[in-house]
């Protein structure tokens, strides 16, 4: 018998279509802020290295063959068994949906595409011992989870230059680009991100103040990259996201900035704080949204208060850092409180309309109800240690420490 090995769930999955990679491919053409984390920062913030062994159902890739794997096939059909040339499959989005070793003594990683299912097979291993490999990874996908997030938290950002060394699209070259040259700390603006390659998946598009488009095939996460992080250096240094763009001009971090970045900005508590308000200090539950007016940096300190406004026009200040140092007893005589830390850029609120206002109330108390959605549950409680699927019936059991949550027909009907 097979046995299939499943991971949690994506906390959010994207549904498949015939033409979802056109906007993926995109080209340079002639002619809102990012979160105040310094470049690291905002990798360990937003994007998580999945390791082959943590990949779980619902995570997308685009099939990016190179020069060799147009000769060897990649992926085989799981219908006939029979393999599928990767010309035939480039530029079509994999949604992964599990691994399993077979009867034979192989390894089988699943996919399906466009209604059809397929899986890559590593022979004469188990799934466990091949993802325990340094560099375990399936040959032409690129990652389209970082994709995804860059697309949201990079384009119509101003980034600034950390590398000499860039692209412009050009179809007639050979390698159906030329190389450009640009001055480190050259301001730009990101105007659009797609795919790239598989080892560096993130193609950022940008233009300069004089309207030239250039771009930057870069990894963020390193998910699937098959690389190394001793093999980001010398030639591939650049396509490594912090080295070949910043947040900030390197001649310039200041509370002017800061704010340049984020006044109007919405942001939402993930984690329950006391602010100052005009009737003295006040206790706020997680998930409660603002408007962010001002920023000004605190004299002699790593701190900045910023000055946020509540959806009754209520105004507050928090005291935050953007830097991660040692500075326990600095806040409150407890711990550093990290602008990431405590907030998310977004409306969450308008992101799940649909939620009453009892229910927001629940789930910043970390309280659940029966009748609640999936995504209303994850948001109280986190995501579970295990999901069961009982297909037949429709129905999902969700496993904590303390307790088992069952859904059906989207609804919780059960906790226990």
């Amino acid at each position: 018998m097979k046995i299939l090995s499943f991971a949690l769930l994506l906390a959010i999955s994207y549904p498949i279509t015939t033409n979802a990679q056109g906007e993926y491919l995109i080209k340079t053409q002639k002619a809102t802020t990012i979160s105040p984390n310094e470049e690291s920062e905002f990798i360990a913030t937003h994007f998580k290295n999945y390791k082959l062994n943590e990949w779980t159902p619902g995570m997308r890739f685009m099939v990016i063959p190179n020069g060799t794997d147009m000769i060897i096939s990649t992926f085989c059909d799981a219908e006939t068994g029979k393999d599928v040339g990767n010309g035939e499959l480039k530029y079509k989005i994999m949604e992964y949906t599990g691994s399993e070793d077979t009867s034979k003594g192989a390894a089988h990683f699943n996919f399906t595409c466009d209604g059809k299912n397929y899986f890559h097979e590593e022979g004469y291993t188990k799934v466990a011992d091949f993802c325990n490999k340094p560099e375990a990874g399936i040959a032409t996908l690129a990652y389209l989870g970082d994709v995804d997030t860059a697309k949201e938290l990079l384009q119509g950002q101003t980034l600034y230059t950390r590398t000499t060394d860039f692209c412009r699209d050009n179809e007639n070259a050979a390698d159906g680009f030329d190389p450009v040259t640009l001055p480190i700390n050259t301001k730009v603006t990101v105007t659009a991100v797609g795919v790239g390659t598989r080892e560096f998946p993130v193609k950022i598009v940008f233009k300069d103040d004089k309207g030239h488009e250039y771009f930057q095939d870069v990894a963020i996460s390193k998910t699937n990259c098959g690389m190394r992080d001793d093999q980001f250096i010398m030639t591939l240094k650049k396509n490594f996201f912090p080295n070949s763009f910043a947040f900030t001009d390197v001649n310039k971090k200041s509370s002017d900035d800061l704010t340049n970045r984020y006044k109007g900005k919405s942001v939402y508590l993930i984690h329950s704080t006391t602010m100052d308000s005009d009737n003295g200090p006040i206790k706020i539950e997680r998930y409660k949204q603002f408007i962010i007016d001002d920023i000004k940096k605190k004299n002699d300190s790593n701190y900045n208060t910023v000055t946020l406004t509540d959806e009754k026009d209520i105004k507050y200040e928090k005291d935050v850092t953007f830097m991660r140092t040692s500075v326990i007893g600095d806040v409150n005589g407890e711990h550093e409180d990290h602008f990431n830390d405590l907030f998310r850029i977004g409306n969450l609120r308008k992101k799940y309309p649909q939620i009453t206002k009892d229910n927001w109330d629940a789930i910043a108390a970390g309280q659940i109800k029966i009748g609640m959605t999936p995504d209303e549950c994850r948001m109280a409680k986190g995501n579970p240690i295990r999901i069961d699927r009982i297909t037949t019936k429709g129905v999902e059991i969700w496993f904590y420490d303390k307790n088992i949550l069952e859904f059906k027909g989207g609804k919780l009907e059960s906790l226990k």
